[in-house]
């Protein structure tokens, strides 16, 4: 089975750091991989919050199985945040901005190991 999921956000709220065509973004990837054939969902904006992002992220990781592929996009704002657990050589973590980063929320680049850690054997999931 083919999967997608793309992840677009233009709106920050209480940051001053709007966005303006990372909607565009993730609904032009979405088309495009429907018209080849994947089952696609998107989160967009306000859904796009760092608990639906984990919960979306892991659900498509989890349901590709052997031979199935699933492509994530992301278009939004990207930071770094202090390492906590000393695996980074700069002492930084990358992560991404979801929608409620005004309240502290970013997802690290330990947390998305860890889901794309428990892929399927066999399963092509390209981020």
């Amino acid at each position: 089975m083919k999967r997608s999921l793309h992840i677009g956000i233009n709106e920050y709220p209480d940051t001053g750091s709007d966005l303006s065509g990372c909607v565009n973004d993730a609904n032009d990837w979405r088309l495009e991989l429907e018209a080849r054939g994947f089952v696609a969902e998107s989160l967009l904006d306000g859904e796009a919050k760092k608990g639906a992002m984990v919960e979306a992220i892991s659900k498509i990781v989890a349901d590709t199985g052997r031979d199935d592929i699933a492509v994530i996009t992301y278009s939004g704002h990207g930071t770094w945040v202090p390492d906590k657990d000393g695996d980074e050589v700069d002492k930084r973590d990358e992560a991404l901005c979801p929608n409620d980063i005004a309240k502290g929320e970013v997802l690290v680049d330990d947390e998305l190991y860890e889901i794309f850690s428990n892929r399927k054997w066999g399963a092509r999931v390209i981020f």
